[in-house]
């Protein structure tokens, strides 16, 4: 590369994980919160566009326009900065992405959007003394005129399907070639044949990979030498498949709670795509006897609605937004039912912890088999009553267990006979070795955020642990593995 400062690396060597206009599947594109969803959610860079405003100041939008992502007439050239201020608060500068970027160690892949943006995003970055960054553009004329301005950063030049990389290359400059082949078929990755690469590899270009979020084609993706991967969920590159976890069963509460609304679809989605290995939810029962997927015995909290969830029944129940409390993102969210979320498990191969709010055990018992589950899942209870009716009714079902009432284990084993008991971080390593003696698994609980505990929790290699941050625990492994530095 003709770069004094080459493309951003991790030690792994493994193709970044570039966070395509931040985790924009899980928050408002290019906005300050996706940059910080895709930090947490294991991303390595993010890919942001530059528009340029009516007095010069480099903003962070993908669009023109203001209208398709903040709802708000208004053209960003037309504009002056002030004046976006004021309709627009979420869209950020350019320098105050910078800012964050450094404050989170993530690098830059900066898209020009708007002509005479490049210098200027060069000067910005040199200001601040960024170093990990890269540029480019669709646009030959731009990438030129950054690779003339003596841009200290790799550059790129975006390829869309059809067009030949080596020509556009060859017109432009550039350093790197981003081929933009999301649309390619069912298998783009089989557009990036050996040939291609080498012929890339003889010419000394760089190789960024469109965004993808097709796991299949992702898998395949990865295999490839490129520097570098976009995608809407950074989760799909820098989940559990990322760093070795040695064998720990993450158990997600409320799914990703911290980053969708708890209880949904949206938040199941994430800790599956994150490659954890239980969803935990909660279940009731509907006016009309269906099982629902809601924590609270009232609606007011996690959705529009208002009154208690059993005096509802399911239809009413689907009319609500279970979404928009968390964020305006996230709206039109609905309250699922247990099967559906059973058959999103089954989907991804993966298992669930039911915690018994107040439905019906048989009715459970009854579903989990129906649907072939029961092996898949476990039960648990805060209702004692309800709890021991699980083990009444079934003999064969996996139960979890707190211990509380119980004089002893020996106690609890012999009444219920869990598989499971969960034990509180701070008193896992005095309770879990007589839990293991009586084959019970101890699951560690801690829905806390101490990055300290954390790295504890790595040390410890719990064989199962119940927790609301996969991310953290993710981010610990990481750390442990070094993969959070830059060579």
């Amino acid at each position: 590369m003709r770069n004094t400062i080459p493309f951003p690396a991790r030690p792994d060597g493994r193709p970044l994980c570039i966070a395509h206009r931040g985790a924009s599947q899980h928050a408002t594109e290019n906005t300050l919160q996706a940059f910080n969803v895709a930090a947490a959610l294991g991303a390595d860079m993010w890919e942001i566009d530059v528009q340029l405003t009516a007095d010069s100041q480099p903003v962070v939008c993908h669009d023109a326009g203001l209208e398709r992502i903040f709802g708000v007439p208004g053209t960003i050239a037309q504009m002056r900065l002030a004046e976006i201020r004021q309709v627009a608060p979420d869209l950020p500068t350019l320098d105050e992405v910078i800012s964050l970027a450094r404050d989170l160690d993530q690098a830059l892949y900066i898209e020009i959007k708007a002509a005479g943006a490049g210098r200027i995003a060069i000067s910005r970055l040199r200001s601040a003394d960024f170093r990990r960054a890269g540029l480019g553009s669709f646009s030959i004329g731009e990438v030129r005129d950054m690779i003339a301005a003596d841009c200290p950063y790799p550059v790129s030049i975006l390829v869309p399907l059809g067009a030949d990389p080596f020509e556009r290359a060859e017109q432009s400059g550039a350093d790197v070639a981003h081929l933009c082949w999301e649309r390619g078929g069912d298998r783009p990755q089989d557009l990036v044949t050996a040939a291609l690469l080498a012929r890339m590899q003889q010419h000394g270009l760089g190789l960024v990979l469109w965004h993808e979020e097709r796991k299949p084609v992702l898998d395949d993706l990865l295999k490839l030498p490129s520097l570098g991967i976009c995608t809407n969920q950074p989760e799909l590159m820098g989940g559990c498949s990322r760093v070795d976890i040695g064998g720990m069963q993450i158990v997600c509460h409320r799914g990703a709670n911290h980053f969708a609304p708890e209880n949904t679809m949206a938040a199941a989605r994430l800790i599956l795509d994150q490659g954890c290995a239980f969803l935990e939810l909660d279940v009731r029962e509907s006016a009309d006897g269906e099982l629902v997927v809601i924590h609270d015995a009232t609606l007011e909290r996690t959705t529009n609605g208002t009154g208690r969830v059993a005096d509802h029944t399911l239809a009413e129940l689907r009319q609500l937004d279970a979404g928009s409390w968390f964020s305006p993102h996230f709206a039109g969210e609905r309250i699922s039912t247990l099967a559906e979320m059973i058959d999103l498990c089954q989907s991804y191969g993966r298992q669930m912890y039911i915690e018994n709010k107040s439905a019906d055990p048989v009715k459970i018992l009854a579903l989990v088999e129906e649907m072939d589950f029961a092996r898949d899942c476990f039960h648990w209870s805060g209702n004692h009553a309800l709890h021991i009716k699980i083990r009444a009714l079934s003999p064969t079902a996996r139960i979890k267990s707190n211990g509380a009432g119980y004089a002893d284990l020996q106690a609890l084993k012999a009444h219920l006979d869990p598989a499971l008991i969960e034990i509180h971080a701070e008193r896992y390593e005095q309770d879990a070795p007589a839990a293991e003696r009586l084959n019970i698994v101890p699951m560690m609980q801690y829905f806390g955020d101490d990055p300290e505990i954390f790295d504890k929790i790595v040390a410890l290699r719990p064989p199962m642990i119940n927790l609301d941050r996969a991310d953290l625990l993710l981010a610990a492994f990481r750390r442990q593995a070094g993969l959070d530095r830059w060579v």
